[in-house]
């Protein structure tokens, strides 16, 4: 009886391999949204918001992601910056970076919590900003910001509302905060 049920056993074993390898997961699909290979970045943009790379001030590499003129998901790639003098102490870091933000960005009323930009460590704050327009008008932008300091680089990732107060702007940030937050979930870096 032994001899006759292990080739019955192996006769049914080949039956089953090729089933089982037709059911093999198939390999994901190709990444489809943003990426920049030569800084190391990439992100999946909200579905009809155009993106382009842009000359930005103080940036040496920037993307932009936009929902009309008063919403914008951006990444800035800048050299490290000294101002701000990033260390392992989460608590000092984020009150440099507070002051970076009033200071050289003269943003009002900053926050500062740790955060995360793909896998790597980073520094979330929250602020508000008054910019003049085009016309001169002076504006609110109401900005959430995360740094990410990297050997040699300092990856920016913004996401920002403009509005005519700061209730506007804020109130617009929250009618786009899954776009936005969902834009700043997907980036990944090297």
């Amino acid at each position: 009886m032994r001899s006759t049920l292990l080739p019955r056993l192996l006769a049914a074993l080949l039956a089953v391999l090729p089933v089982l390898w037709a059911c093999s997961p198939e390999p994901p699909p190709a990444f489809k949204g943003y990426e920049s290979k030569a800084e190391g970045l990439r992100f999946q943009p909200a579905p009809g918001w155009s993106v382009a790379e842009k000359q930005i001030e103080g940036c040496r590499f920037a993307v932009e992601a936009s929902s009309g003129q008063d919403v914008r998901f951006q990444i800035c790639v800048s050299p490290p910056r000294q101002e701000m003098l990033l260390t392992q102490n989460a608590f000092v870091a984020c009150e440099n970076v507070k002051q970076y933000i009033q200071e050289a960005l003269k943003g009002l009323g900053p926050t500062c919590g740790p955060g995360k930009v793909g896998n790597t460590r980073a520094y979330d704050t929250l602020y508000y900003r008054l910019v003049a327009d085009e016309g001169g008008k002076v504006r609110v932008q109401f900005v959430n910001q995360l740094f990410a300091p990297l050997p040699g680089r300092l990856v920016q990732v913004l996401a920002y509302t403009m509005g005519d107060n700061e209730k506007a702007a804020r109130e617009l940030f929250e009618a786009n905060r899954d776009a936005l937050f969902a834009m700043m979930a997907s980036v990944w870096l090297r």
